[in-house]
């Protein structure tokens, strides 16, 4: 059992803050290394954006493994950012693969027919596409938070990313804001600030996303003290990471 930790001075919680997020932004950085190297290489093509989203594979065990060093940081009090970082993403290397590899390659069609359509000019493709982006990119960021809490079943995972989008209108609004405060990062700053902010960004992930899991805690996951051979743990299989 963890003992209790003594209060802290509010100048201890802000160093402890800085140190947890610059050790989480190296270790995304470091994890992300495979995608900005291809990101730097990619020319002017009909191709670049399919390959730019897919190039993109080895963030989601990297975001799955932050938010879970986010729990641990804040819920669990554990001030041991990369060893934190590094069980997550051992814990859920392959399951955010498994759900974030089908989004991304929707994604990235949805990216290479918008590419198409803005060639041919046609403005109703456009409308199209760009919302079956935006739909992609919020199941990919809400699928993600459930990986790095939960041991779900892959398709339980897609049933209740919709679920929770359509329940939760307000934590899913949250992640259209985040969306929105990314693409103004990228726009107005450049790509390169993503590198400093990416700790920030995940950890306002979590935060947003938090009532979403203590929802999923609630209602989807086997009591602790439910016994093997109880019916009910049948019809709950899901457990909490």
């Amino acid at each position: 059992m963890t003992p209790p930790r003594r209060p802290r001075g509010m100048f201890t919680e802000l160093t402890e803050g800085v140190y947890w997020f610059l050790v989480i932004d190296v270790m995304l950085v470091l994890s992300a290394a495979p995608t900005f190297l291809v990101w730097t290489l990619l020319s002017p093509g009909l191709l670049t954006s399919l390959v730019f989203v897919i190039a993109a594979l080895p963030l989601l065990p990297a975001i799955a493994a932050a938010l879970y060093a986010c729990r641990a940081w804040r819920e669990d009090q554990e001030l041991i950012p990369a060893r934190q970082f590094l069980r997550g993403y051992r814990k859920n290397a392959l399951d955010s693969l498994r759900v974030g590899a089908p989004v991304l390659l929707v994604l990235g069609l949805a990216a290479f027919n918008l590419t198409y359509a803005e060639a041919v000019g046609t403005s109703i493709l456009n409308i199209i596409f760009l919302v079956l982006g935006a739909a992609a990119l919020l199941v990919l960021a809400r699928a993600l938070s459930i990986v790095s809490r939960f041991s779900f079943r892959t398709r339980d995972v897609f049933r209740l990313t919709a679920f929770t989008l359509l329940v939760k209108p307000l934590s899913t609004l949250a992640l259209v804001s985040l969306g929105v405060l990314t693409l103004g990062v990228i726009l107005l700053i450049g790509e390169f600030m993503l590198l400093v902010t990416a700790s920030l960004l995940v950890f306002a992930l979590w935060a947003s996303e938090r009532k979403v899991a203590e929802m999923l805690t609630e209602q989807f996951v086997s009591p602790a003290e439910t016994s093997p051979s109880d019916p009910a743990a049948d019809a709950l299989p899901l457990e909490e990471s």
